[in-house]
């Protein structure tokens, strides 16, 4: 009988301690998006992101709003999953931007009761930023883009510091990703009453920074901690263990890790000291990436896998959709997610 006590004491434990763990969240998203794209089952698809939904309290916007296309496109209710994106960061006017929502947008506008909802979870999310973290970020990457004009090998000294520090700085605070530092925004820190701490503000005095800017449409936290990632060409493994146990508390999407690694082939014999390479096999989710001597599916597909990743079949799919459908599946840096 006590041993039946315990056992019913432990579940719900168990059930808040399955919710801190992401490969879960990655492998249900997954299954959703198998259900659909590949067997077009809607209704069971639409069962597999409720329930990751509703058992995590940070979700990946893109899949809120990937199931949001998902559920209009089947006739299906949506609403819930944009009000739950608003809660994740999303503004009303980034939707304006998918093809899928543009003949629902006006009726969303003077929808006063999702106005409200929306209001009230922007106060909610900027509570929630990490914003001593993302100005830190920023003037890091700031300086980042001026140190990449110095030669090369003393670059890739003053990157691995940058990078270094900035791992430091996961291992106490976590990944400076959507969860912690919220969406990309180029007015977030107007919204705290702090406007010249925004990106565009610190950089605008150095003219050769005019390309740095927020992409506050990319439904992923400002790329820039991605960007210090790419810019040290052995990131992948001088920080593995550290970004797949960030991937496991949902501060980094596994497909941003994926990225990462493929970014390695664009620096082939040109590591420097520091780096430790073996590279075999590709996650086929780097734009800039050269894929062509790469040819073996089933090796991406099982090292995907073990990322909790979806196929390429299924990314493939995707790609169909968007062409003939008009749905927009992917988002994040350089589209990786």
């Amino acid at each position: 009988m006590n041993s039946i006590f315990s056992l019913v004491l432990l579940l719900p434990l168990f059930a808040y301690s399955q919710k801190k763990d992401y490969r879960d969240y990655h492998l249900n998203i997954n299954k959703a998006e198998e259900l659909f794209f590949m067997q077009q089952k809607v209704d069971s698809c639409l069962y597999y992101y409720d329930n990751v939904f509703s058992n995590y309290d940070f979700i990946f916007v893109k899949d809120l709003v990937n199931a949001a296309q998902i559920a209009l496109f089947s006739k299906k209710p949506y609403k819930k999953y944009i009000e739950q994106a608003f809660t994740q960061g999303l503004k009303l006017e980034t939707i304006e931007k998918y093809p899928l929502f543009k003949k629902v947008i006006p009726t969303l506008k003077k929808d006063k009761r999702l106005i409200k909802k929306y209001k009230i979870a922007r106060s909610n999310y900027i509570k929630k930023i990490d914003f001593e973290y993302l100005d830190w970020l920023y003037k890091n990457a700031i300086q980042d883009q001026k140190d990449k004009r110095l030669k090369w090998f003393k670059y890739m000294n003053l990157v691995y510091k940058t990078s270094n520090r900035m791992m430091d700085l996961t291992q106490k605070k976590g990944f400076p990703g959507d969860k912690i530092i919220g969406l990309g925004d180029s007015l977030i820190f107007k919204e705290i009453n702090k406007p010249w701490l925004d990106l565009y503000q610190q950089r605008k005095h150095d003219s050769r920074l005019f390309y740095m800017n927020t992409n506050d449409k990319g439904l992923s936290a400002t790329e820039y901690s991605l960007v210090i990632m790419v810019h040290n060409p052995c990131s992948y493994f001088l920080y593995k263990n550290i970004l797949i146990k960030e991937m496991i508390k949902g501060n980094i999407h596994p497909r941003d890790i994926g990225l990462i690694y493929d970014n390695t082939y664009r620096f082939r014999g040109y590591f420097p000291y520091y780096c430790n390479v073996k590279l075999k096999g590709v996650y086929r989710l780097n734009l800039y990436t050269d894929y062509r001597t790469h040819n073996d599916i089933e090796e991406t597909n099982a090292m995907r896998k073990k990322l909790y990743i979806v196929s390429t079949h299924v990314d493939d799919q995707k790609k169909e959709y968007e062409i003939e459908y008009g749905f927009k599946l992917f988002s994040g840096f350089w589209n990786c997610r």
